[in-house]
Parts: structure tokens; C-alpha cells; sequence
């Protein structure tokens, strides 16, 4: 049964004050709550249909603090989706600081002012499926705990480190430990034709500033997408997440 407090708690966790007051925050849905406690992250509690109890037998439910069973109605009272997604869980938030030296030593994204949750949540998506671990954010980054964003990542959330700090002062101590520090720019060289290295740190800027001059002075290499054939009339860049990706694939498939 769904008490008062519960649902309190809940739709309260979708203001980022709340979030960092509780130390929580809120999925929803099949895919996302069984990759969370698949992983073996620290989830509170579940919310769940007895349907979805029923089909979901096989999901790692021992990982989950308490289980509470609700109905369809109950949870249509502290689900933000439009269809019922059957379950719905409570997550802890791991206090992360940066590692860096193990961030050294491998590839990373640093994401400097991203403002748009579907944008750090695709990025997120992209770093998990080409096994990168650290996503290194500037402290006024978007929340990656807003729901928005936790739904567009699609589980992925699970499988990544998302950390907030002073971006710029973390990428100069990477580059003196000989870090290699990757941005991109007009005036880069083709990633297709450079030389590209098995660890460094990838950066992306903001939407729309892209970075800013506090961090260029710490880039090593600078990468340029190109267009195939001419540009078009009011297409003269890629949107970060879809850069994120050209980019990530890029070094993957040199590694390989």
C-alpha cells in the first residue's frame, strides 16, 4: 500500500533541492529500474504492480531495500509518464569524487555548462555503450538526477560515474599527469586522419557557447567533424550528444 508520506517524498524528489536534501532520486519504468538493480545499485525501495512483481520473478529484487506492492492507481499518483510503467523505485545518491589518476589512465567525457537534459542524458547512453565510465560535468551542468534526464538515459545511468566539479581546474591537473585533453573545432584536424590515443579526455561545451576560454587553454588536440561535400544554408554544426557520438566512435574503432 502507498502511504501519504511515500507519495510525498516522491513527487518531491523532482525538485533538485529535495533531491540533494533526501540524498534520492526517482525511475521509473521496466527497463531502467532492472538495470539499476541488476548492477547491484543502491536502491531503496521499489514500488510495483503485482503484475509486474509476477512477470519480473527473474530481476534482482534482493537488491532492493523494501519492496511495495501498489496498485495501478496508487502508482498513477507518483509516476510522471503518461502510460503506468508498472514499477517505479527510489535510488541512493553516491556522494563521487573524482578519481584522477584511474580517470587518467582511460577515456573520459568532460562536459562543460550542458544545459539540456536530453543532451547529458544521451551523452550518458553513448559513454555506456562505448564502454567509457567517467562523465566529468562542470558544477553548473544540468542535474543528471532530474527526472528528465534520468529517463532519457534509459538505464544506461547505471552503468556510468557521473561527477560534478570545477571542470577546468580538473582537466589541467589531468593534462600534468600527460593526460591528452581533445575538444571539437573548426579548425581542428579531421578525426578521420588523426592520430588518437587510448586514454584521454574528451570535451564538449556548452549547446550553444561551446567551451569556454577557461578550458581551451588545456586542450591538446583539436578535432574537427567534417561535412561530407558542401555545407547546407543554416547547418554549420552538429548538436553536442550527436558530436559526443562521432566522436567516441571514432576512437573506439582506432583502438580496435
Amino acid at each position: 500500500m502507498l502511504s501519504s508520506s511515500n507519495i510525498k517524498l516522491i513527487n518531491s524528489l523532482e525538485h533538485k533541492k529535495y533531491r540533494e536534501k533526501y540524498n534520492l532520486f526517482v525511475i521509473e519504468g521496466n527497463k531502467i529500474v532492472s538495470e539499476f538493480l541488476g548492477g547491484g545499485m543502491p536502491v531503496e525501495k521499489v514500488f510495483a504492480t503485482p503484475s509486474w512483481l509476477k512477470n519480473n520473478k527473474g530481476t534482482k529484487l534482493s537488491a532492493a531495500g523494501e519492496i511495495i506492492n501498489v496498485s495501478d492507481n496508487e502508482l498513477k499518483k507518483i509516476s510522471k509518464l503518461k502510460t503506468s510503467p508498472g514499477v517505479l523505485a527510489l535510488v541512493r545518491i553516491n556522494d563521487r569524487q573524482p578519481d584522477i589518476q584511474r580517470i587518467s589512465t582511460g577515456l573520459s567525457i568532460g562536459l562543460e555548462s550542458i544545459r539540456d537534459p536530453g543532451n547529458l542524458g544521451t551523452i550518458i547512453r553513448i559513454a555506456a555503450w562505448f564502454n567509457i565510465t567517467y562523465i566529468i560535468c562542470s558544477n553548473d551542468s544540468v542535474d543528471v538526477y532530474n527526472p528528465k534526464t534520468v529517463r532519457s538515459t534509459m538505464g544506461a545511468l547505471a552503468h556510468t560515474k557521473v561527477i560534478y566539479t570545477d571542470l577546468a581546474l580538473f582537466t589541467e591537473k589531468l593534462r600534468k599527469l600527460g593526460t591528452p585533453v581533445y575538444a571539437t573545432d573548426l579548425d581542428g584536424r579531421s578525426v578521420y586522419e588523426s592520430k588518437l590515443s587510448e586514454r584521454g579526455l574528451l570535451l564538449f561545451g556548452n549547446e550553444s557557447k561551446g567551451l569556454s576560454g577557461r578550458l581551451e587553454p588545456f586542450v591538446s588536440d583539436k578535432l574537427l567533424i567534417p561535412p561530407s561535400g558542401r555545407t547546407l544554408p543554416g547547418i554549420d554544426s552538429l548538436n553536442v550528444a550527436m558530436s559526443a557520438a562521432i566522436i567516441c566512435s571514432e576512437f573506439r574503432r582506432k583502438r580496435q
